[in-house]
């Protein structure tokens, strides 16, 4: 066992009072790997919550065991912190807990290492990968409930295995999680087809701001905040609309640009092939993979952002 996962099973078996954190507005990887983890660590006679500190959940993934179990606030004992899927601390939405170690579990190649505890494999599929490695070098029992919010996240993480990362590897994760009772079937259908009105009374006004750049490289998608008011939806139900900008034919780059309900402008970037995206997020002060990435800006408006943007994304396209 390598020394940081040793580290972290010995911080883990000695605390007392956990606190599983993912990231503000969370995807089904962070709450995937997070009720995962808090399946586990439940079973090992554990005292562990897992805190969201960003409202309202995105309730299409009220389908995982658990869900109904998060909370917002941290415990007020807590003596040991567990951050998933985040790839800065700052994305937690907390303080830092003086004498109180954090152990941070992702899979984001521009994580910045904010734990006094790191395991970070940027090479796996998602940060459920990285959670059920620290579970399965441990020695600790993987509960059914913990197999199918991992197999959740992995699934859509990897867009249905249809992102790059997935190889042998990831199959033979995703098999273990199915022999330890997680349905793909079941978790497919819950994860494609159990959406909320809301967000397909959302999806033609997105789509209606469709603009393309850069002789048709790039493509642009808008949403504000008279969007969400008008359809109902919340930001959590924009994650993945970003991917309608990168699936047309000629489109190498799609971005999304969503107003934040305080001010400011959230980016989500997404890439087909050679453009790394999470060069140019970090360049904006935020993060992510290659070919998926965003960051949030509040010093610029929505044209003046977009013309920068523009700019850095002309230079990686090699036009």
């Amino acid at each position: 066992m390598k020394k940081e996962y040793q580290e972290a099973k010995t911080a883990i078996e000695s605390a007392r009072h956990i606190t599983i954190i993912g990231h503000i507005n969370p995807d089904a990887d962070a709450l995937g790997t997070g009720l995962g983890l808090w399946w586990t660590l439940k079973g090992l006679g554990k005292r562990v919550h897992l805190v969201i500190m960003s409202q309202p959940l995105p309730q299409a993934l009220a389908f995982l065991p658990g869900f109904d179990k998060i909370k917002h606030q941290l415990h007020p004992k807590t003596d040991l912190v567990i951050s998933v899927d985040c790839g800065s601390f700052d994305r937690l939405g907390i303080e830092p807990l003086e004498n109180v170690p954090l152990i941070n579990i992702d899979h984001h190649q521009s994580n910045t290492h904010y734990g006094q505890i790191n395991l970070i494999e940027p090479h796996f599929a998602s940060a459920s990968e990285t959670a059920f490695k620290l579970v399965t070098e441990a020695g600790w029992p993987t509960p059914k409930n913990a197999a199918i919010n991992f197999y959740a996240a992995l699934l859509s993480d990897t867009g249905f295995f249809s992102y790059e990362g997935v190889s042998e590897r990831v199959f033979d994760f995703a098999k273990a999680l199915v022999a330890l009772g997680a349905d793909p079937v079941w978790t497919a259908r819950m994860l494609k087809e159990n959406q909320p009105l809301s967000k397909l009374r959302l999806l033609p006004r997105v789509l209606e701001t469709l603009t393309l750049y850069l002789q048709g490289r790039v493509a642009g998608l808008d949403v504000t905040q008279q969007m969400l008011r008008e359809s109902g939806a919340t930001v959590n139900e924009t994650d993945d609309m970003v991917n309608y900008a990168r699936s047309l034919t000629t489109v190498e780059v799609g971005f999304l640009v969503r107003e934040e309900p305080y001010g400011g402008l959230k980016v989500s970037l997404r890439s087909k092939s050679h453009v790394d995206v999470s060069q140019i997020a970090i360049a904006f002060g935020g993060g992510g993979h290659k070919h998926a990435a965003g960051f949030s800006v509040s010093d610029m408006d929505r044209d003046q952002l977009v013309e920068k943007l523009l700019k850095m994304i002309e230079g990686e396209l090699r036009l």
